[in-house]
């Protein structure tokens, strides 16, 4: 069975036609526009003698050119490799080498990076820069501007291959998740049957993060639906409030760092942002204390949404309605969960032999690997049977889920500290500290120890002007969970470093810490530093 690459575009174009589709600073398109430079790419592709064999790597911050790639690489029927921005020319070409692209799209900042990377790459025919020409080769502009914006009508099949997305991890090899057409849609199914608000033409979604990552999660529903997408280059707390009002912006997505920076410099008197009806957040834990006072500025629109690169989006929701800030005990608990898995998803609580386990018990959170969620990996078929295990996609997530299938997650199964025989996980820990009143962001890592295996190590990063100490983060903790799990070395930083999607990279925390601490070998209180 064949059908048209794109079809779903195509059909937005026809039916919204000269209604705003997109919104980026002072640039405004229209449905017909976006569809036309969409086929213009596409279009290119093809006159350059790409098909559904090859690959196009891109490399773009949020613009509208990433919109343009994205949709015509879907039209051309070619697979699209989105590239990660923060990863240096070394790590661009480990993942290059392993996509083999025909073709480079690069920004214009990327320029120096791009052009160490792709040095000599085989299979390579060109690189084609944003604002700038690599090796002879037309910059894109020149490249789509001479292309023809008709409808490409590329057929595929379901089977056939539509992108190749390459996990934020930063160590070892690559692991590049295969996305047919088939997993394309019915991930897009996933989000639609999980979507519990009206969504159409009245409605504005605004993104902050990488559409390569997170973000794009949002863009073709919102799309499909006739609704705006409005994109900034990035996250600025001024800029995004002035955008909500002037945009009357309807639906935001915000990794917790950003709900964070928000609320701190939050303008209400100034702003009107009474037109916010949904808080997307994921990608990372919440703090509770963050999200209490979140909902006490916007009230009741907040919305989580958990889920995994191998898995379709989202596997699990926590509705507005269930952020539940006054009642039973175990209604409110319900802040610190992810919310309960959707409809196309059976997720279940493993311990490390496979055995499901009973409410209350922490084990690995698995799901069943089947539609969309029946995953496999590019040129890696032994990853397969690494993680998935009796028909059971490994997720990696510690966690456990309540006699209600509230799912709680606790944190990584390689971030489990296990001091003096005692298990720790980090995200209980990292509560305990934002609680504080004058911590802002914390994470909570394990360091090798002679005495007690591992002890607690919690990088703090604390508000202005406030002065605090080792000692006092620690009693603070002391005094929240029991004396094993409080922190035995308390390190202060001006900001946590973070992955592209927004997560803690904690292997990143790690190396820090140990370059601070070369010697260290007993646990104790420690003396924290300040390190940039």
């Amino acid at each position: 069975m064949t059908f048209i690459a794109g079809y779903e575009l195509t059909w937005a174009a026809r039916q919204y036609r000269e209604r705003e589709a997109l919104v980026f600073g002072e640039r405004r398109l229209s449905f017909t526009e976006v569809n036309r430079r969409g086929n213009r790419f596409a279009n290119a592709l093809r006159g350059l003698g790409l098909d559904k064999n090859q690959r196009v790597a891109v490399l773009l911050n949020n613009s509208i050119e990433s919109l343009d790639t994205v949709f015509g690489a879907a039209k051309a029927g070619v697979t699209y490799v989105a590239l990660n921005a923060r990863h240096p020319a070394a790590e661009q070409r480990q993942i290059l080498e392993d996509a083999e692209p025909t073709v480079i799209v690069a920004g214009p900042e990327f320029e120096e990076v791009m052009t160490e990377a792709a040095a000599d790459l085989p299979g390579l025919e060109a690189v084609f820069g944003v604002g700038w020409s690599h090796a002879g080769a037309d910059d894109f502009e020149t490249l789509v501007g001479r292309a023809d914006d008709r409808e490409p009508g590329v057929e595929v099949e379901p089977e056939d291959l539509m992108r190749l997305h390459y996990t934020s991890g930063t160590t070892g090899q690559p692991k590049g998740i295969l996305y047919t057409h088939r997993r394309y849609y019915d991930r897009q199914n996933n989000f639609f049957t999980a979507l519990e608000y009206g969504l159409g033409v009245d409605d504005a979604m605004i993104h902050v993060g990488p559409l390569t990552h997170a973000a794009g999660n949002y863009l073709m529903p919102y799309y499909l639906r006739g609704a705006r997408n409005i994109v900034m280059p990035r996250f600025d707390a001024g800029a995004l409030q002035a955008t909500v009002e002037r945009e009357r912006v309807t639906s935001l997505l915000l990794v917790p760092t950003m709900l964070i920076r928000l609320l701190e410099e939050l303008e209400p008197g100034r702003y009107d942002l009474s037109s916010v009806g949904r808080i997307n957040y994921g990608t990372a834990p919440m703090p509770v204390d963050t999200l209490r006072q979140g909902m006490a500025v916007f009230g009741p629109v907040f919305r989580e949404h958990y889920g995994l690169s191998e898995c379709p989006q989202p596997t699990t929701l926590l509705h507005p309605w269930e952020h539940v800030l006054e009642g039973p005990e175990h209604e409110v608990r319900r802040l610190a969960s992810c919310g309960r898995p959707t409809l196309n998803i059976n997720l279940r609580i493993h311990d490390a032999e496979g055995r499901p386990l009973p409410p209350g018990e922490i084990g690995e959170i698995v799901v069943e690997a089947t539609g969309a969620a029946a995953v496999d990996y590019w040129r890696r078929p032994e990853l397969r049977d690494e993680n998935i295990r009796d028909g059971w996609l490994q997720s990696g997530d510690l966690g456990w889920q309540d006699e209600d299938d509230y799912l709680f997650i606790v944190g990584r199964s390689k971030d489990m500290i296990i001091s003096g025989g005692f298990n720790v996980y980090c995200r209980e820990v990292e509560e305990a500290l934002h609680a504080h009143a004058d911590i802002v962001e914390a994470a909570v890592v394990g360091l090798p120890d002679t005495e007690w295996g591992e002890i607690v190590c919690a990088v703090v990063v604390p508000r202005l002007d406030t002065a605090l100490s080792p000692e006092a983060v620690a009693e603070h903790c002391r005094q929240r969970i029991a004396g094993y799990k409080k922190p035995r070395l308390v390190e202060f930083a001006e900001a946590l470093p973070r992955n592209a999607t927004g997560k803690v990279d904690k292997n990143e925390l790690r190396r820090i810490i140990v370059q601070r601490h070369p010697d260290r070998q007993a646990g104790g209180e420690g003396v924290g530093t300040r390190y940039q």
